[in-house]
């Protein structure tokens, strides 16, 4: 059975920020745990691409579509560049 409050029970002004502190960083990490899942999809995803960039052989002179990101690129033989950002 639920417990009632009390008409005594007072929540003063300092348990109130710190409920409300608790629910601001509780969101933060509800957002945060969706954002690591999103990028554990997108990481998934180009390994995926890597795995597929691999298989293709010198010797086959067919175009491979690849989709990275939202840019449609073709290849006719694996090339692979590894360029670090600034």
């Amino acid at each position: 059975m639920a417990k009632v409050a009390k008409e005594s029970e007072v929540v003063t002004f300092e348990d109130q920020q710190k409920i409300n502190k608790f629910a601001r960083i509780n969101a933060k990490l509800q957002d945060l745990k969706g954002d690591l899942e999103g990028k554990r999809k997108e990481l998934e995803n180009l390994e995926d691409a890597e795995n597929e960039v691999l298989m293709i052989s010198d010797e086959d002179p067919i175009l491979y579509p690849l989709i990275i990101d939202l840019a449609c690129v073709q290849i006719q033989k694996p090339c692979i560049w590894i360029q670090s950002l600034p």
